[in-house]
């Protein structure tokens, strides 16, 4: 049977929920900061994250409030896209509403099958459909995210320098529908 992808409004499902979570603590420190040094799913400062826990709990509280799109291989969510469906990047003069992605996991076994580049196929049918941007943030050393973003038309619209750190910057995206 060929990867499923589904749409949530807001995630509910307790086994979905639980796959979301395996994700995410399985691939916390993939993330820099690590998603469990951090308060919220759109922080700003990715410097000075907090003492974190051993688990991203506080994050996943906040990524379960959002939209998403799992991809789902017999029932198992081996990858998911979180995003916010009304963020207003405010560091921009324009104050545009956008589509804002703030997770994007794929399971290890199943990168380089094109499964971040469809959910974010699924993402700009969304887009679309509602009139907005779509926008994401990664940092500079994130050499995967980057080669999808590049590949699907987003621009670069802000670089904060070492932004996570020594020599890792904070990249900002945005694809104008």
């Amino acid at each position: 049977m060929p990867i499923q992808y589904r749409f949530y409004e807001t995630l509910t499902d307790s086994a979905l929920l639980e796959g979301v979570w395996d994700l995410l603590y399985r691939y916390d420190h993939e993330f820099i900061p690590p998603l469990s040094a951090r308060e919220h799913t759109d922080q700003s400062d990715l410097t000075n994250g907090s003492a974190g826990t051993q688990e991203p709990k506080r994050y996943f509280e906040e990524l379960k409030e959002q939209s998403c799109w799992l991809a789902e291989d017999q029932e198992r969510v081996i990858g998911f896209m979180s995003f916010r469906p009304h963020y207003v990047y405010e560091d921009r003069d324009d104050h545009v509403d956008t589509l804002y992605v703030t997770t994007v996991i794929v399971d290890q076994t199943y990168r380089g099958q094109g499964i971040t580049t469809h959910l974010y196929a699924e993402l700009e049918r969304i887009a679309k459909q509602r009139k907005r941007p779509m926008m994401t943030r990664t940092w500079s050393t994130n050499e995967g995210h980057i080669r999808v973003l590049n590949k699907i038309s987003m621009q670069e619209i802000k670089r904060i320098k070492d932004g996570r750190g020594p020599g890792v910057d904070t990249v900002y995206y945005r694809k104008d529908i």
